[in-house]
């Protein structure tokens, strides 16, 4: 477990009233998460739906010899640092769909 997750049931952020969807297709474009996290924001829940994606955290372009594979059906937990590195690109033909919501203590 995350050291830095006190609270074994998460608070929503407060005054963050939506989520981020981020439609991710196979082509060269990176995709990010580009909306701002609210600044109280510690860590942001992601799931992955429809197809799988890849991922890359330290600013290279996400590809299948340089990226972790993230599993439609699958849900992560980032740092929000981290999920503001994070550079997608879907695996295949079919679009992946990042949701991604923003959560504190």
């Amino acid at each position: 477990m995350n050291s830095r997750v006190r609270n074994l049931y998460p608070k929503p952020t407060p005054t963050v009233t939506s989520m981020q969807m981020l439609e991710v297709d196979s082509t060269s474009v990176q995709h990010q998460l580009t909306t701002p996290f609210n600044t109280l924001t510690r860590y942001i829940v992601i799931d992955v739906q429809d197809a799988d994606a890849y991922v890359t955290y330290t600013g290279e372009n996400a590809s299948a010899s340089t990226g972790h594979r993230l599993y439609a059906g699958r849900s992560y937990t980032w740092d929000a640092d981290t999920a503001r590195l994070a550079k997608f690109v879907a695996t295949g033909s079919t679009t992946s769909v990042i949701a991604a919501s923003e959560f504190t203590d």
